[in-house]
């Protein structure tokens, strides 16, 4: 519990600049923020990885996934894998944007 009060201390003190120097009306909205910038670069990075792909392949990942199955490379399965990947994560973090958007408003 001593460990749990103290994460939320530090944190309280970390945004408190934010809020007396008037950018932020309150630490929740600084949080919010600050949050919500955290998790839109996250969406904007594994989006990037995304678009790298379909710009290699000049294709969508069905359309490639589609076009490997049965005879891909090694390469082609690495590509294949870290793309499922990149689109895995990318909806993982919009759904969290959504939510956190979503309880952000509730208050």
């Amino acid at each position: 519990m001593y460990q749990n009060q103290l994460n939320i201390q530090h944190i309280s003190n970390l945004i408190k600049p934010l809020v007396d120097s008037g950018i932020y009306k309150n630490e929740t909205s600084a949080l919010n923020d600050i949050v919500i910038d955290f998790v839109r670069g996250k969406i904007k990075g594994y989006k990037a990885i995304t678009d790298q792909f379909e710009h290699k392949y000049q294709e969508a990942f069905d359309e490639f996934s589609a076009g490997i199955k049965n005879r891909a490379t090694m390469l082609q399965e690495d590509d294949w894998m870290d793309w499922k990947a990149a689109l895995e994560m990318t909806q993982a973090w919009v759904e969290t944007l959504q939510n956190i958007i979503r309880d952000a408003n509730q208050d």
